[in-house]
């Protein structure tokens, strides 16, 4: 069966506030004994309603004892006279009377029942929503701190990038696609003093998710890896490469394998460019 429907079709609540048949009883008795899923929601629901009358309930004043005290009578009762009054005649007429008497009370008695029982399957029901929207609001503000870390680090990273930018050494120089990538366009950041690198990547194809771009510096015409970036990198828009580069006569980008290769797969060259003195 299944259980998560059974749970929200509400025959718990019912069973917990005794508004559920013989044999509906004896049903949810049975499966709670069976699934524990069961057993744990029906559990909560019986201390859910415990909980609420306990906290609704209402300590009578202390002036009702003292005046339940004054109306009460402890002495000892002074004999008086019986009073004898005559039997009715017309029997039929006092049962009659007893009979609708009774069944008012009765009829009023259940309407009062019904009543509470009504107004504690719609208290239930409220805390059931109240738990869902609680639960709501918890997973959205485990959302906003995500996205507010996130930031955090964009920012982070902007602000080391914006450092590299600015100090003295840095050389600038564009990479454009080739027929293999005739859209694609990048920006090398090379400190020659620092020997750092960073990419500006403005265009360039997505890859596959087992792909990397590498960058490669050529020096006296042999690869040396200058490490590996992605196509986007969020909202970030300098990615920093974790490679020192010394000296470079020109730079180069290939497709490799994610994590990048050791030497430049030469079929998928992608854009070359020299360093210009």
């Amino acid at each position: 069966m299944n259980v998560t429907e059974y749970i929200a079709s509400g025959i718990l609540e019912s069973y917990v506030m005794g508004a559920v048949s013989d044999q509906e009883r004896r049903e949810v008795e049975c499966l709670s004994s069976i699934y524990p899923d069961i057993k744990q929601e029906l559990d909560q629901l019986s201390e859910a309603l415990e909980n609420y009358a306990l906290l609704h309930s209402v300590e009578p004043p202390a002036s009702v004892k003292d005046k339940l005290l004054q109306q009460l009578d402890f002495e000892k009762p002074q004999e008086k006279e019986p009073i004898i009054r005559p039997m009715p005649v017309d029997m039929t007429t006092s049962d009659a009377t007893t009979g609708l008497a009774f069944r008012t009370t009765w009829v009023v008695a259940a309407s009062m029942g019904l009543l509470l029982l009504l107004f504690s399957f719609f208290l239930l029901s409220q805390l059931r929503t109240n738990q869902k929207t609680l639960a709501a609001t918890r997973t959205t503000n485990e959302t906003l701190q995500s996205e507010m870390r996130q930031l955090r680090d964009n920012q982070s990273q902007a602000n080391q990038a914006l450092a590299m930018l600015r100090q003295p050494g840095l050389r600038t120089i564009e990479l454009q696609g080739n027929e293999k990538a005739p859209q694609g366009n990048m920006l090398v950041f090379w400190n020659t003093r620092t020997h750092q690198v960073a990419v500006d990547v403005r265009s360039l194809p997505a890859l596959p998710a087992d792909k990397q771009y590498q960058l490669w510096s050529m020096v006296d015409g042999k690869p040396v890896d200058a490490g590996v970036f992605e196509a986007t990198n969020g909202n970030a828009l300098v990615q920093r490469l974790n490679r020192s580069i010394s000296r470079a006569d020109a730079f180069a980008v290939t497709i490799e394998n994610r994590g990048g290769s050791p030497t430049p797969t030469i079929t998928t060259l992608l854009a070359l460019a020299t360093v210009n003195a």
